[in-house]
C-alpha cells in the first residue's frame, strides 16, 4: 500500500517506471504524427501545390521537407533512434505550423500543433529513456571499450612472451 502511496505522490525512484512512460509516449506521438506524414504522402499531387513556403525553397520542396520529417522523425522516435534530433526536427516543424497557422486561424488552429511541440519539447530535454534501440547501441559501445581487468592484460602478456 505504501509503494503505491509513493508512486502517485511524490517523486518516483524507479527509473523503470520512467523509461516505460518514455516509451509509451515515443511510440504515441511518433505513431500519431507518422499518420499525418503517411497523409501528406498519399495526398502529395493535392496538396504540394498550395503548401506553405515559410523557407523560401518552393512550395513542393516545403512540403517535402515536411514529410521526411514527420515520417522519418516519427519512426526514429517509435523506435527511440536519435530522439533527440527527431525530437528537436519535429518540434521545429511543429512550431512552424504554429506560427504560420496561427496567423491565419488564431488560437484554436493551433492548439494541437502547440501541444505536439511541447511532447517533442520533453523528449528532447529527457531523451528516449533506457527502452529505446540508441541505449542498446550506446550500452555495446560502452561494454566494447571497458578496460580489460589485470587478470586478462598477464594472461595477454604471458601469451605474447610464449
Amino acid at each position: 500500500m505504501f509503494r503505491l502511496i509513493r508512486l502517485i505522490s511524490g517523486r518516483n525512484t524507479s527509473h523503470r517506471v520512467e523509461d516505460i512512460l518514455l516509451l509509451i509516449l515515443r511510440i504515441a506521438v511518433g505513431s500519431a504524427m507518422l499518420t499525418h506524414g503517411i497523409t501528406k504522402i498519399l495526398n502529395f499531387n493535392e496538396m504540394a501545390p498550395g503548401f506553405m513556403d515559410p523557407l523560401g525553397v518552393g512550395s513542393e520542396v516545403s512540403f517535402l521537407l515536411v514529410i521526411f520529417a514527420e515520417v522519418i522523425g516519427s519512426i526514429g522516435l517509435i523506435l527511440g533512434v536519435v530522439t533527440r534530433v527527431c525530437a528537436a526536427t519535429l518540434m521545429f516543424n511543429m512550431l512552424m505550423a504554429v506560427y504560420l497557422v496561427g496567423m491565419v486561424q488564431g488560437w484554436s488552429g493551433i492548439e494541437l500543433a502547440f501541444l505536439y511541440s511541447m511532447i517533442y519539447l520533453t523528449l528532447l530535454i529527457l531523451g528516449g529513456g533506457r527502452i529505446a534501440l540508441e541505449q542498446r547501441w550506446l550500452t555495446k559501445q560502452q561494454a566494447a571499450k571497458k578496460p580489460t581487468t589485470k587478470v586478462e592484460k598477464k594472461s595477454h602478456v604471458e601469451q605474447a612472451s610464449v
